[in-house]
């Protein structure tokens, strides 16, 4: 789809030759590219399913007049609360709006005497402006129209966000535009927000990969725009200075006035309206942005950061041993057709047979590598490329040599010799390119403030006929430039670093100090004789190039009910690969898709393969998505399976989703049992890996955890062609899996080593410690990593048939698999286990206990790890049993509660950088928690405050306007009704529903029913009768977890052993769950 328009308003400049955005086929929206008289980039996305949104104009009508300025995150075992909110048609799913601004100034133009002074100067402009002062103005306002906002400070840029409903949009952009016009940037406010940077910081004091990527800043060449400390805290952005006799306010002002200039910024504004409507506001409030400072800095003549052939071997926090090499490449900026870093990151980051993970493997050295580019500024920018490869050593890959971690180097430099000796590969680029292809031209559409914040970045980067496809772009095979980067990837030019936990059982070495962090660690140059063996060594036959993968999609046609081959939108694709494994929770949000059309726009046809659209024409639009859309339907209800099954007719993808529970009692019946389940799950996906991980790169991916109760969950989705040939083989290995004694103490120690870790964070310490209070049944982490210390390969051998032998399934398969298929699917898995079935309705399930009235509960312990020095408490009110009612009551106060939760409590107060409120749905019963992080406040203070809070919003909820509060409704309603932006997220619903028992596939409706009729009156009375300190009969309980530097706290924890105090306690009634036909 599209680029310009024929009409121009006065000053806006056009390109020459009208842009010609290439579109995902199923990409509705029209898009512009402008530039103001000031300079400044802006791209333009008019949303036409976000148009019956706009319509009527109630907010933005609003908040277009002077009369509205200012004046003076879930656990595993819960259901998350959506939070996001929009202007609503009521039998519509809504989207929401969106704009970031990308500056073109980041850490690298830190001047030496503040260093941190970006990041500083990113927080500062959310404290007001000339036209706004109230520095609570802009994120009130979004809160009160269903929005929220971010930024983010990298290297070289600085990136502004937020989403709104889309009948709101001017007046957010209004609000944000005053940002880069006339911040106010508050004396008074600065030591505060000073110390939101320091509490930032001292969250990520005890983080390893924060520890890691200021130790490689720190060991950079002397005088290189890498060696800053580009966090700041409180000594080097006030401290430092103000001894110095530094004014930091005229300072932060004057680099804001030389650095912040209209040419260098690139907006994004994503709404509802019609394009010529979005111009004229952005002309309108965008225009008075200053201007004249140049062009965005770039840094292509900086050289390389650092020294090459050297070792830095730096202590790990938590426990685990990790090698990186890093090598340094020439910025790869402009070649981003090329892609020879993503072809180097297939290869060496590749899993399959033949693989250097495979050889590592084998030796018993390593259980996970990645490698290749990554998206941090560090990895990428104008000045280097910095290609990682990042291996997970085991205790022997430590030690076995030459030690420290560096064995595994010898075969990685074989692995590259590999390559050099083979050449490049176009084969290799080719399916890289199918693949990336494949990904666009069937491309989900992406949360709308993710969107335009990734656009907004790109901007200045890609060309602008590439700016929506670039990262799926490989049609310029360059051999000469694969060559050249592997000419880089030599001994002399590697940088290693080794971060270990046993880093105090080193050898003598000098060892030198951190001082940001503080931390120790030794630096030195790798000997002459090992960087010769790593040069020379032959090529070990264990290593080969991959092999062709067969994974790769050719069926791209459309199931219907009546015919397994409907729709054809036949063709290839593909999609850029990282070649790092990730997990469902790391991966990018995603969104709409559709088949291909092409289309030509003022006589220009792009060669790639996707829609290219005049945005002069309109597309039709698909029937709007009702919220009452077909649920999944049961197919299959019999002892041992019941399945549900969902045809897809909204996303027409060639995708599936395939969810499986597999639940046995055996699995969790004792410690040993939650500990052999677990291990046997990870023992599968080693078995698993060379071949999954073919699936993977094609686009059809995995996961399985242990659920405890519950059982295990295994899900496989992507493209639907080959998703029963993987699911397939996942139950196959899963039902023969042999337990080899060499892998097995390999995979068990990285998972006793997971355990180890477990609540290492003090706020996953004081929820884990919240949930096993609350839960009947839940083994200790402690206890099981025990009882994993104990397995022999034998006993886990022996446990797999009794842990299967009875078991029933449910499933949920949903996408582009008709019904026939699905259940062919869901009786395959069943008769792949051959277990003894179990009727779907005897499984066992969690239960929460119900917290005794009165007097808060106190449950006090010290973090698991010694030297972290931020302080948590978490206070949980126990509401009740779950219903429509409780749940809608519970989910406004949340609504009306977040923002001044959060302004209270960390912007005024500052009692520490992360504040957050909100609500908890544990295995069908309602809470509300408020959790607060803090390095300067102890638990018992932090709790005062919190219960402060909440005893002072009984007032806050008595003075609430009835406008108010209405727009707090909307916003809520149309958080309940956010359209899915995948066939994934639909899945994952509809999944909720399955595994809690509710079955309830149109609850979302019936909570904005519920909504509607929700009075204000109402919401008092409940927040005065469940959550104050003054509310009779209030259950609660707040979890302190202790840092050592609040140890001293005079506290008298009512709780002192958890498992005692839950022997007494009575069970929650359980929801309402239906009766389903058999």
């Amino acid at each position: 789809m599209v680029a310009t328009t024929t009409t121009t308003l006065p000053g806006i400049g056009r390109d020459t030759k009208p842009v010609v955005f290439t579109t995902p086929p199923k990409d509705k929206k029209l898009y512009r590219r402008i530039t103001l008289p000031n300079g400044l980039l802006a791209i333009l996305i008019s949303d036409p399913e976000m148009a019956n949104q706009v319509s009527g104009g109630s907010e933005s009508d609003v908040d277009m007049s002077e009369d509205d300025s200012g004046s003076q995150d879930d656990e595993n075992d819960e259901d998350s609360q959506s939070e996001q909110e929009g202007s609503v048609t009521p039998s519509a799913l809504v989207k929401k709006a969106a704009a970031a601004m990308a500056v073109g100034v980041g850490s690298f133009k830190d001047p030496d005497q503040l260093q941190g002074l970006s990041h500083y100067l990113e927080h500062m402009l959310f404290m007001g402006s000339k036209k706004y002062p109230d520095e609570n103005e802009y994120d009130s306002y979004l809160t009160k129209h269903g929005g929220s906002s971010n930024a983010f400070t990298e290297l070289e840029f600085t990136n502004y966000h937020f989403d709104v409903k889309p009948n709101a949009l001017y007046g957010a952009l209004d609000r944000f535009a005053q940002f880069f016009i006339d911040p106010l940037c508050k004396a008074d406010a600065l030591e505060r927000e000073v110390m939101a940077v320091d509490n930032e910081f001292s969250g990520v004091l005890q983080s390893d990969g924060c520890r890691l990527s200021q130790l490689r800043c720190h060991t950079a060449k002397s005088g290189h725009i890498y060696n800053k400390f580009s966090w700041g805290n409180r000594k080097s952005l006030f401290d430092e200075p103000k001894a110095r006799g530094v004014a930091v306010r005229d300072e932060l002002v004057q680099y804001y006035r030389q650095q912040y200039s209209a040419e260098r910024m690139s907006l994004v504004v994503l709404g509802g309206q019609e394009l010529d409507e979005l111009e004229q506001w952005v002309s309108d409030l965008f225009s008075s942005v200053p201007a004249g400072k140049g062009a965005r800095p770039t840094f292509f003549g900086a050289g390389m950061p650092y020294q090459g052939g050297h070792v830095t071997i730096s202590p790990s926090v938590k426990e685990g041993h990790q090698v990186m090499a890093l090598f340094q490449l020439p910025s790869l900026t402009n070649q981003y057709r090329s892609k020879a870093d993503e072809y180097l990151s297939q290869l060496v980051g590749h899993e399959g047979k033949g693989s250097l993970l495979s050889a590592l493997k084998a030796k018993g050295w390593a259980s996970e590598l990645s490698a290749g580019v990554g998206e941090s500024g560090y990895d990428r920018n104008t000045a280097a490329y910095v290609f990682e490869v990042h291996i997970t050593l085991t205790e022997a890959g430590l030690n076995a040599e030459p030690g420290n971690g560096l064995a595994p180097m010898g075969l990685l430099f074989q692995f590259l010799n590999l390559l050099r000796e083979a050449g490049p590969q176009q084969w290799v680029f080719d399916e890289l390119a199918n693949i990336a292809q494949m990904r666009f031209k069937f491309a989900e559409e992406e949360d709308a403030c993710e969107y335009a914040l990734r656009l907004a970045a790109d901007a200045p980067y890609y060309a602008p006929e590439h700016l929506l496809n670039g990262h799926y772009l490989y049609d310029r095979w360059d051999p000469k430039l694969v060559n050249k980067l592997l000419d880089q990837m030599t001994p002399s030019n590697v940088r290693v670093d080794v971060q270990t936990s046993s880093f105090s059982n080193l050898p003598d070495s000098p060892v030198q100090h951190e001082p940001w962090f503080g931390m120790p660690y030794i630096s030195r140059p790798v000997p002459e004789e090992i960087l010769a063996q790593w040069g020379s060594a032959p090529v070990t036959p264990e290593l080969q190039l991959p092999p062709h993968n067969n994974f790769i999609p050719t069926d791209f046609s459309l199931r219907s009910d009546d015919t397994a081959t409907a729709s054809t939108s036949s063709g290839t694709a593909a999609d850029t690969q990282s070649h790092r494994r990730t997990t469902r929770s790391q991966t990018a949000q995603t969104a709409q898709e559709q088949p291909t059309s092409t289309k030509a726009c003022v006589g220009q046809k792009h060669s790639f393969n996707g829609s290219v659209v005049s945005n002069g024409s309109k597309p039709d639009l698909e029937p709007s998505n009702s919220v009452s859309a077909t649920p999944p339907v049961m197919v299959c209800n019999e002892p041992g399976l019941r399945l549900w099954h969902k045809l897809d007719r909204q996303f027409e993808t060639p995708k599936a989703a395939a969810y499986f529970c597999i639940s046995s009692a055996a699995m969790y019946e004792s410690p040993a049992a939650a500990a052999t389940t677990h291990l046997l799950l990870k023992l599968l996906e080693d078995a698993l890996c060379e071949t999954a991980y073919l699936a993977d790169v094609a686009g059809l991916s995995y996961d399985m955890w242990p659920e405890g109760l519950a059982g295990i969950e295994i899900k496989v989705d992507g493209f639907s062609h080959k998703l029963p040939l993987l699911v397939d083989y996942i139950f196959q290995q899963l039902v023969s899996l042999k337990v080899q004694a060499d892998r097995f103490e390999r995979i068990r120690e990285g998972l006793v080593r997971r355990y180890k870790n477990a609540n290492f964070k003090p706020d996953k310490h004081a929820t884990y410690l919240r949930l096993y209070a609350i839960k009947q049944k839940m083994w200790p982490v402690e206890v099981v990593q025990a009882q994993l210390e104990s397995l022999t390969p034998s006993a886990v051998q022996d446990a797999l048939p009794g842990l299967l032998s009875e078991v029933c399934v449910e499933a949920l398969l949903h996408g582009n698999l008709t019904s026939q298929e699905a259940l062919a699917l869901g009786h395959q898995v069943q008769t792949t286990l051959q277990a003894k079935p179990v009727d779907a309705d005897n499984r066992p399930r969690d239960r929460v206990l119900q917290l005794p009235p009165g007097k808060p509960l106190c449950h006090r312990v010290k973090t698991k790890n010694p030297k972290e020095g931020n302080s948590v408490v978490e206070l949980y009110v126990q509401v009740g049993t779950d219903d429509l009612g409780k749940r809608s009551l519970l989910d406004m106060v949340d609504q009306i509660l977040r923002e001044p939760c959060y302004d209270t409590l960390r912007t005024k107060q500052q009692l520490g950088y992360s504040v957050h409120s909100g609500v908890r749905l544990t295995h069908g019963i309602l809470g509300f928690a408020v959790c607060v992080v803090s390095g300067t406040h102890g638990p018992s203070a932090l709790q005062e405050r919190i219960e402060g809070f909440l005893n002072s919003s009984t007032s806050l909820l008595a003075d609430l306007t009835a406008e108010d509060f209405e727009r707090h409704r909307q916003a809520l309603i149309a958080a309940k009704l956010q359209q899915n932006h995948s066939l994934l997220e639909e899945s994952d619903r509809h999944w909720e529903q399955i595994q809690s028992r509710r079955y309830n596939f149109t609850v979302r409706q019936q909570e904005v029913e519920q909504l509607k009729a929700i009075t204000l009156e109402q919401i008092k009375e409940f927040y005065t009768r469940c959550i104050p300190q003054s509310a009779e009969g209030r259950r609660s309980l707040a979890v302190h977890v202790v840092s050592n530097s609040h140890v001293e706290e005079t506290v008298e924890p009512s709780i002192e052993d958890l498992d005692r105090f839950k022997e007494d306690l009575p069970l929650c009634a359980l929801p309402f769950s239906p009766s389903l036909p058999k």
